[in-house]
């Protein structure tokens, strides 16, 4: 037997490792949109075997980058005037 093999062994009789747990697998991790979506696949796995992963906080994120697409699109009054209205609510 050789050396790799009995070290094997010997690891698995320390309960280093568990011969019965499933080797982790790298994963590729992909975006579309530049981070909001991401999905992840194993390495050599098919791609419909992929997963997509949620962003905690995408909601939130989305969220800020309407506020700052309105800050640029707009003139500081119109924004302050939005404000008011927001405040009052009128």
């Amino acid at each position: 037997m050789s050396d790799s093999i009995k070290k094997y062994w010997e690891m698995v009789e320390d309960g280093l490792i568990d011969p019965n747990k499933e080797p982790d697998r790298p994963y590729i991790y992909e975006s579309p949109d530049g981070g909001l979506t991401v999905t992840r696949r194993p390495y050599s796995g098919d791609i419909s075997e992929r997963e997509v992963i949620v962003h905690p906080e995408r909601e939130v994120l989305e969220i800020k980058k309407q506020a700052y697409t309105l800050l640029t699109k707009y003139d500081e009054n119109v924004i302050r005037m939005a404000a008011k209205i927001l405040d009052i609510g009128e």
